[in-house]
C-alpha cells in the first residue's frame, strides 16, 4: 500500500495510528488521518490547508467525540478502517492522475476532500474553511512541486517504478521470515504485520547468523518477548468483511531499507541480517525501540554486523564505498550513477574496470568529465542516493538474480549503468568515445563466452 508514499505522507498516517491509541478508539479513521496531517503540516502548507484558522484543541476535542469510545481489551493489534483504507487508495489515485511520481500529504489532503461520507471531510465543514480555494491550492502547489528541477541532474528520472512489496515473498529467507511473522498474527479479518512480529520471527530461528550475533547482546527471543510485553500500543478491531495483510508503514519502511542494505552488500538475497539493519536504520516502530534499549550503546552494530559476515569486503560494497568517497571529494551530496562509474575505475579490479579499461576509459579522464557536468555544494551533509543510481543498482540487483549470482558483481552495476541510456555515467562513456553496444559487448568478451545479457 505505501510503496509509493514519501515519508513525509508515510508520517501522516502513522501520527493516525498513534492518535486512535491515544483516544483508545476502536480503530483507526478519517479522523485520525486529519489530526495526523494537522500536526505535520508546517508553515505555506498549514496555510494552504486552512489549518491556519483551525484551533488544534478545538479539533481535537472534535475528533475525540466523532467516534464512540469502546474501549479496546486486545492492545497487540492496529488496523485501518476500511473509510482509511479507501482515502489511501484515492491518495494513490489522485497522485497518478496529477503526473506526481509519488503520494503527498497535499494527496492525502484532496483525497479527504473527495470523499465527502468520511467523518475527516464532515469535521472540516464545522470549521470555517474555503473548501473551493483550498482543493485549487492545493493542486497549484503539486503542479508547482512537480516543476521544481532538482539540484542533482539525476533526480529528474522518468518511467521507474518503486520495488513493489509482494517482490519480497518471491526470495528464499524473506518469504520464511514474513510467512512465520503471519502466523504470529492469529486473530480473524485485517491485519496488519508489524515490525516486532517480523524481529520475533528471526528471533525465533537459530539458522540465522545474526541471531548468534545478538545473543552476544542477550537479545533473544525470550527477552524480546519479555520487553514487548511491556508495550501496550497498538489497537485492534478485525472486520471480517475483508482478509489480507498489509504491513504497517514502520515495517514497510523497514523492509525497504532491508533491501537497500542488500543491494549496497552486494547481495541478491534479501538475508536476516538485512532486516535486523532496515529496522535499526528506519529508526522507526516497536522493534526499533526494543533493539536500542537492548543493544549497548555506543556500539556500531551495522559495522559489527558487516564484518562478522564478511571476510573481505564485497566487490559491490567496495565499490559503493569508493563511489562515496567521489562525491565527498567532489563536493556533491548526491551519489548519482557517475559516482558509481568512478567508483568501478577506482576500484580498478574486476570485469567492469576490465571492460572499461579496454575500452580506454581512465579513472583520470572520467573524472574530468564528471566535473563538467555536476554543480558542487558548499556544504555536504549526508551523502544520497539520486533516482537514477536507485534504479540502476535495481537492475545491477535484478540481473544477478536472473543469472543465479549469489552476489552483485562489477559487471551487474555496469550493464546496470547501460541500461538507463540518459544516466549521466552513460553521458561521460560517451564523451570518452565509447557507447552502450560497445560496453555490453566488452562485458560479454571479459566473461569468456559472457553470459546473456
Amino acid at each position: 500500500m505505501f510503496e509509493k508514499f514519501t515519508q513525509k505522507a508515510i508520517d501522516v498516517v502513522q501520527a493516525a495510528q498513534n492518535y486512535a491509541v491515544e483516544f483508545n478508539h476502536a480503530k483507526i479513521l478519517s479522523q485520525h488521518l486529519l489530526l495526523g496531517l494537522f500536526v505535520q503540516s508546517k508553515g505555506v502548507q498549514a496555510k494552504i490547508l486552512g489549518f491556519d484558522k483551525i484551533n488544534f484543541g478545538e479539533l481535537n476535542k472534535e475528533i475525540f467525540s466523532s467516534e464512540t469510545n469502546n474501549p479496546n481489551q486486545n492492545p497487540k493489534k492496529i488496523i485501518f478502517s476500511l473509510e482509511i483504507r479507501d482515502i489511501l487508495k484515492t491518495s494513490t489515485e489522485l497522485s497518478q492522475k496529477l503526473n506526481s511520481k509519488f503520494v503527498m500529504p497535499q494527496h492525502i489532503a484532496l483525497a479527504i476532500f473527495s470523499n465527502k461520507n468520511c467523518g475527516a471531510y464532515k469535521i472540516l465543514k464545522k470549521f470555517d474553511i474555503d473548501e473551493e480555494k483550498i482543493i485549487s491550492n492545493l493542486k497549484r502547489m503539486l503542479d508547482k512541486s512537480s516543476d521544481i528541477k532538482a539540484l542533482h541532474p539525476e533526480e529528474e528520472i522518468e518511467n521507474t517504478e518503486l520495488t513493489n512489496i509482494n517482490d519480497f515473498f518471491k526470495e528464499k529467507t524473506i518469504s520464511e521470515i514474513l510467512s512465520i511473522a503471519q502466523s504470529k498474527l492469529i486473530a480473524p479479518g485485517y491485519e496488519i504485520l508489524g515490525t516486532e512480529q517480523i524481529l520475533q520471527s528471526i528471533l525465533d530461528n537459530q539458522n540465522y547468523e545474526i541471531v548468534n550475533i545478538l545473543e552476544k547482546y542477550n537479545i533473544t527471543s525470550k527477552t524480546f518477548m519479555e520487553e514487548l510485553s511491556h508495550i501496550h500500543s497498538r489497537k485492534a478491531e478485525f472486520e471480517n468483511s475483508e482478509k489480507q495483510i498489509i504491513f504497517t508503514p514502520n515495517a514497510f519502511l523497514s523492509l525497504m531499507l532491508a533491501l537497500d542494505y542488500a543491494k549496497e552488500s552486494g547481495s541478491t538475497e534479501i538475508k536476516a541480517e538485512h532486516i535486523i539493519l532496515g529496522i535499526l536504520k528506519s529508526k522507526k516502530g516497536i522493534a526499533y525501540q526494543i533493539l536500542s534499549e537492548l543493544l549497548p550503546k555506543g556500539i556500531d552494530f551495522e559495522d559489527i554486523v558487516m564484518k562478522k559476515l564478511n571476510d573481505k569486503i564485497p566487490e559491490t560494497l567496495a565499490i559503493l564505498r569508493l563511489a562515496k568517497e567521489e562525491a565527498i571529494n567532489l563536493n556533491c551530496s548526491t551519489l548519482g550513477t557517475e559516482m558509481i562509474l568512478l567508483g568501478i575505475l577506482s576500484y580498478g579490479a574486476g570485469i567492469a574496470s576490465d571492460t572499461l579499461r579496454r575500452l580506454g576509459i581512465t579513472l583520470k579522464d572520467a573524472r574530468e568529465e564528471v566535473e563538467k557536468l555536476i554543480t558542487p555544494q558548499k556544504e555536504i551533509k549526508n551523502i544520497t542516493y539520486s533516482q537514477r543510481a536507485k534504479k540502476m543498482l535495481e537492475v545491477a540487483y535484478e540481473t544477478a538474480q536472473e543469472h543465479k549470482r549469489n552476489k552483485i558483481k562489477s559487471e551487474n552495476l555496469l550493464y546496470g549503468i547501460t541500461k538507463m541510456p540518459n544516466c549521466l555515467a552513460m553521458k561521460v562513456l560517451a564523451n570518452l568515445g565509447t557507447d552502450v553496444l560497445e560496453i555490453q559487448q566488452g562485458i560479454k568478451q571479459e566473461l569468456l563466452g559472457g553470459m546473456d545479457l
